[in-house]
């Protein structure tokens, strides 16, 4: 089902743009506003531009399986009276309640589109999150028949308490497009919750700090947090890619220390146990870009047909994920279902009190609660990279 909006250099530029005078530390409010104007206002642009091309083309189908395959579903009875509503006022009140499908299908067209969202547990919740890990392996145990059931069944039980922090997403809306029905309203509003709303969870599950903001993959979590913010991982060695020999040790030292891990149930926990796991096709690598063709180009060979075929030890080459996120020369290690992540709900939808270039438009800010953070310690692993110039030993 196609579901991804058509990204423009318009957008992409805009969205480079937006992140650069995010991260500068002197940044001022007036240049964030003006970066965000323009970012959001390219968005609006490219999803507008997609929405109304495919009203023209379908406007006049009406079989809903020819419909969903081109990424327009068929909306629940709350959803199209919620749209209908929303077209009838002339746009989003903040005293609606927004139908929590709309926003469990934003996440799965994310998980979709983004290869490190794919890799992330996401469950809608609430303000305060409990989750509840046992320490038991399984739920059958030899024993003689009837005996000491209870002891045999009990578990050693752990909470962990995750506080919710907010999301903003925005999205800007034109009076036209809420003049198109309730499943164009839905297909505009997706596409554009979607493109805000990845862009800021792909980068936090790799570089959030804990400080009101989702835990990271490069942080560690047993390390000394200081104003809230948790101190990057150390690495846990070097990656050299040098010749084949040297990739099956390298990669076999990679794997024996992703499939051992303490298992802990709980916060304040001190009896966590020393475990292993199979981690065989469940290893994924996340690089920068920079880094990704010096490493495919080390891993590919021309077979005796004259095909480019390209393999690694131990780890599946489509298993390799580029991340702008992930500082040059260091790479992450990182075992599928690692990272735990919660999204509630809009918690609160109002307009965006800012003047803004598209006229005929509003412009909407939508808060929604949730965090995130990787399942253990032991989820994810940092290694420097350090691949020889020249076929040299890198020294």
């Amino acid at each position: 089902m196609k579901m991804t909006l058509t990204i423009t250099n318009k957008t992409a530029d805009a969205k480079l743009a937006f992140n650069a005078v995010s991260n500068k530390e002197n940044a001022k409010p007036e240049e964030i506003n003006a970066a965000l104007e323009a970012y959001v206002s390219a968005i609006a642009e490219d999803a507008g531009t997609q929405v109304r091309a495919e009203y023209e083309e379908l406007k006049n189908v009406t079989d809903n399986q020819i419909l969903q395959a081109r990424g327009i579903p068929v909306l629940t009875a709350e959803e199209t009276k919620f749209y209908n509503d929303v077209s009838k006022a002339g746009g989003f009140d903040k005293e609606t309640t927004w139908p929590e499908t709309i926003f469990e299908r934003v996440f799965e067209d994310i998980q979709k589109e983004h290869a490190i969202l794919r890799l992330v547990n996401f469950t809608p919740t609430v303000g305060l999150t409990k989750t509840i890990r046992s320490r038991r392996k399984g739920v059958a145990v030899f024993g003689p028949l009837h005996k000491d059931v209870e002891g045999q069944l009990d578990a050693e039980f752990g909470v962990e308490e995750t506080t919710q922090i907010a999301l903003t997403a925005f999205f800007l809306i034109s009076n036209d497009t809420l003049q198109l029905g309730a499943r164009w309203i839905n297909r505009y509003v997706r596409l554009c919750l979607s493109e805000a709303v990845k862009e800021a969870w792909a980068t936090k599950i790799v570089t959030g700090t804990g400080n009101n903001e989702p835990i990271g993959l490069l942080k560690d979590l047993d390390g000394a947090v200081v104003g809230g913010v948790y101190p990057d991982k150390k690495s846990a060695g070097t990656l050299t890619f040098k010749d084949a020999p040297s990739m099956v040790v390298e990669f076999a030292a990679l794997m024996k220390k992703m499939a051992a891990y303490k298992h802990s149930i709980g916060d304040g926990d001190t009896g966590a146990t020393d475990e292993t796991r199979v981690v065989d096709g469940k290893i994924y690598l996340i690089i920068n870009p920079v880094n990704y063709y010096d490493i495919v180009a080390r891993l590919t060979i021309q077979n005796a047909n004259g095909v480019f075929v390209t393999n690694m030890p131990f780890i599946s080459p489509d298993h390799i994920i580029q991340s702008v996120n992930v500082p040059s020369d260091k790479l992450i290690a990182f075992i599928e279902n690692g990272y735990d992540a919660t999204q509630s709900q809009p918690e609160k939808v109002y307009e965006y009190k800012e003047t803004f270039a598209m006229k005929r438009a509003t412009l909407y800010a939508i808060d929604m609660l949730g965090n995130g953070e990787p399942t253990d310690n032991y989820a994810a692993q940092v290694y420097d990279i350090k691949i020889p110039k020249d076929g040299g030993s890198g020294e």
